[in-house]
């Protein structure tokens, strides 16, 4: 039986900044109770240009494509959830931190940190 090839954590990381910076230049692009500031729009374009520089010089093999889609995800529920806390008036928290923890825990069992011990 084969070992599973590692997942890379640095390319885990840019997709969950893309989602991140993505969410907020969205929020700050479209709600008016959100302050403008033009550090997101660079923050994604750097994060997108990073992330696309490593899927074109490294495959992408095994569960990484669904690791950085899911990491992708927990970056916008991630910030929807925090941007709510920060301005009340945008409406409840429950949903995108309830989703951005499930998403999380589907995460940990994909990379392999919650699964248990095999014999």
């Amino acid at each position: 039986m084969s070992e599973p090839t590692p997942i890379p954590k640095g390319i885990l990381l840019l997709a969950f900044l893309v989602g991140l910076c993505g969410h907020a230049t969205l929020a700050v692009l479209t709600d008016s109770q959100v302050p403008f500031s033009l550090f997101p729009l660079i923050a994604l374009v750097l994060a997108a240009r990073q992330l696309y520089q490593h899927y074109a010089s490294e495959p992408m093999e095994g569960n990484t494509p669904a690791c950085c889609v899911i990491s992708f995800f927990i970056g916008i529920f991630g910030h929807s959830a925090f941007l709510r806390v920060q301005y009340p008036e945008l409406g409840s928290n429950f949903v995108p931190l309830i989703i951005a923890l499930l998403l999380a825990a589907w995460l940990s069992v994909k990379l392999g940190i919650m699964v248990g011990k095999q014999k």
